[in-house]
């Protein structure tokens, strides 16, 4: 029987955010910088503008906004989880050039009364309504569509912090990766050669089969059903990848015995190499493992690089 876990892991701690993130600006239409305002509407209400960039560490598969990429945007009374001005997951869309986002139906507007707001946004949008949003770790074709990443713009009233209102519309959206990412360097070794990897079968085995997010209240869970993930593959054999479930948002312990399995095209020979026991692959992470596919054996190493730093120095082992 299926059951689902939910965790509310809420927003991630600054430390999490500095290591991953891509900003997105929300201003009042029509403005090309801080300086300049727009005019309200003829009922007083001040539009948003979006603009976002993104480094290296923020997506799955690139560094850069795809275009038809959206964002899902809600906007709350400050300081509660009540809907603003009917704001509840608007999708603003990749704009067709620069770095902008449009609205793509609706436009948020703030609040003529004045009073301060707070925001939450995800990516990648989808039309959920009143259920939740799922990657399903099955189905690994699209990395884009699986990289789910957050983020969180609070009014401060405090003295030296920020409000934000129609006033004080510029608003600082810095995403987070909410999930884990695993990216494999092949190679061939002895006895292989840059033939035998093309149509290379990768898979990784003992993974939870979804994530389960709900973008209004922020809750992050999985389907406790586990499964072998096939990652996809590069057509060469000589790079593959997978988003995956963190281990250290399920509550539980790790699952014993994974394996990646490599699976040679052309003979069907069969490769395997024991994941460490205690390695958790964690929210935020990348792991990065250089494999070398001997005709006998693998040979592999761990280096990191973008996301969070998921292993360190680096790790080393050998499989038949």
């Amino acid at each position: 029987m299926k059951k689902k876990n939910f965790i509310s892991v809420g927003r991630l701690p600054d430390v999490l955010l500095g290591a991953a993130f891509c900003t997105a600006m929300l201003l009042p239409a029509g403005c090309s910088n801080d300086s300049e305002t727009s005019a309200p509407d003829s009922n007083g209400r001040v539009p948003l503008k979006v603009t976002g960039s993104i480094n290296v560490q923020t997506r799955a598969h690139d560094a850069q906004w795809d275009k038809g990429d959206q964002i899902g945007i809600y906007m709350y009374a400050a300081g509660t989880t009540t809907i603003a001005e009917g704001a509840a997951n608007i999708p603003y869309g990749k704009a067709d050039t620069g770095n902008g986002f449009t609205p793509v139906a609706a436009t948020i507007y703030f609040p003529t009364d004045g009073s301060d707001v707070d925001f939450h946004a995800w990516y990648p949008y989808k039309d959920v309504g009143d259920s939740e949003w799922t990657a399903d770790f099955a189905n690994q074709t699209s990395q884009a569509a699986l990289d789910l990443m957050t983020a969180d713009a609070k009014s401060d009233t405090q003295e030296g912090g920020t409000a934000y209102n129609k006033d004080n519309p510029t608003v600082a959206l810095n995403f987070s990766h909410r999930l884990t990412k695993l990216w494999l360097n092949i190679a061939p070794g002895t006895g292989i050669s840059a033939e035998d990897l093309k149509g290379l079968k990768v898979e990784l085995t003992g993974q939870w089969k979804a994530a389960i997010y709900d973008p209004e209240s922020d809750a992050l869970s999985f389907t406790e059903e586990l499964i072998i993930i096939p990652l996809l593959a590069a057509a060469d054999g000589t790079s593959a990848e997978a988003i995956l479930f963190p281990d250290d948002l399920t509550g539980k312990a790790l699952i014993a015995g994974r394996q990646l399995v490599f699976t040679l095209k052309s003979t069907n020979e069969v490769f395997r190499w024991d994941i460490p026991a205690d390695k958790s692959f964690n929210a935020v992470d990348k792991n990065i493992y250089d494999i070398t596919i001997n005709r006998s054996s693998l040979d592999v190493t761990a280096t990191i690089s973008d996301w969070n730093q998921g292993n360190g120095g680096g790790e080393s082992g050998s499989a038949e």
